[in-house]
């Protein structure tokens, strides 16, 4: 979910009635995004989340409202739910700020398209999903007039899974640490957001390093089904670095791009670190061999800057033992032994014990 920021003019305050247009059409704003004429829902009814968007972590509602739109702008109507307490104090709140207090919206974008805009590369947004409004504590306007505004970074509520969305789907080979390095530095927000599946609370929106779970081959890109299924893995295991509650979200986005592709989704288990079934040990075997592989590529590149070339003894060693152990996968595989083969199970276990014992070292 994004955000973008309004202003908004009491009608009535007895009703607590209040209206603005949040979004004008056709203008560049301060994430440099555009929002085309038609983008929003005409009609639609959403929440007045309370303070700075905290309806999202389960604080009470305190109205609602319907979006209209012209051919020039979008425009809110909303109402307080001044018959509760935490209604009518934020209304009077919002009142009594006036002109310091501003609003942002919450939605997702669900149709978008990269290009340029009176001379700047920019994100036209051609149709957005609005969840809910909010009074927050700043905004940053777009043009001159005041209603017309759209939240600055401070606004933005991050921390939560990052929506699915349709895209072209790959089943190539996934370079997880070669797709990051590819990210640039100066990338937006809603850059970094087509890349991953979840973003970091509390984290600036700006570092790549604040989202986890990257399965897009770089900004807009086709997500890979072997990144999602690892991704997948990682969250049944518990080592995905998301919280509990966002690991419901964070699969459907996951098993969103797998279902395009046609692909059996993996479950999601109801508790983390339980037992997997064979295909799903091995998606986590990948994803820690994977990135174990990553962390070299991290090592190597770190010591480089620093002047010196390959692998300490030590490390190196490990990763040949490493190649050792997928020699003798190879060799499990394809020279049969008789009537006592390895069983499925069996070869799982042992590139997972052998992952384990490296990353344990």
């Amino acid at each position: 979910m994004d955000t973008k920021g309004l202003h908004v003019e009491i009608k009535d305050e007895s009703k607590g009635l209040v209206r603005a247009v949040f979004s004008t059409f056709n203008k560049i704003d301060s994430h440099r995004d555009v929002t085309l004429p038609g983008a929003f829902e005409d009609g639609a009814e959403v929440p007045i989340s309370s303070y700075g968007h905290t309806s999202w972590d389960g604080a009470l509602p305190v109205g609602k409202g319907t979006i209209r739109q012209t051919s020039k702008e979008a425009i809110f109507e909303g109402q307080f739910f001044m018959d509760t307490t935490h209604g009518a104090d934020t209304f009077r709140t919002v009142k009594a700020l006036g002109s310091l207090g501003q609003w942002s919206y919450g939605y997702d974008a669900l149709e978008y398209s990269f290009g340029e805009h009176d001379g700047q590369d920019v994100r036209f947004l051609s149709k957005l999903k609005t969840h809910e409004v909010s009074p927050v504590l700043l905004g940053a306007g777009v043009g001159t007039r005041t209603l017309a505004t759209k939240s600055g970074p401070a606004a933005v509520k991050t921390g939560r899974p990052i929506a699915p969305h349709e895209c072209e789907v790959t089943s190539r080979s996934w370079d997880g640490a070669k797709t990051l390095a590819g990210l640039g530095e100066d990338l937006r927000p809603s850059e970094l957001r087509t890349v991953f599946a979840w973003q970091d609370a509390g984290a600036d929106p700006e570092l790549k390093s604040s989202y986890k779970l990257a399965h897009h081959h770089g900004v807009g890109g086709p997500a890979n089904t072997r990144a999602c299924l690892m991704g997948i893995a990682l969250i049944n295991e518990g080592k995905a670095g998301v919280p509990d509650d966002d690991r419901q979200a964070v699969y459907d986005h996951l098993a969103a791009h797998l279902r395009d592709a046609e692909v059996e989704v993996p479950e999601l288990k109801a508790d983390a670190g339980g037992s997997m079934k064979f295909h799903e040990e091995g998606h986590l075997v990948i994803a820690r061999l994977s990135s174990y592989i990553d962390r070299a590529s991290e090592v190597l590149a770190l010591r480089a800057r620093k002047g010196r070339t390959g692998l300490a003894p030590s490390s190196a060693e490990l990763l040949g033992w490493v190649d050792d152990e997928l020699r003798r996968l190879k060799g499990l595989l394809s020279t049969p032994t008789g009537p006592e083969d390895p069983t499925e199970a069996d070869i799982a276990s042992l590139v997972a014990r052998s992952i384990a014992q490296l990353q344990n070292l």
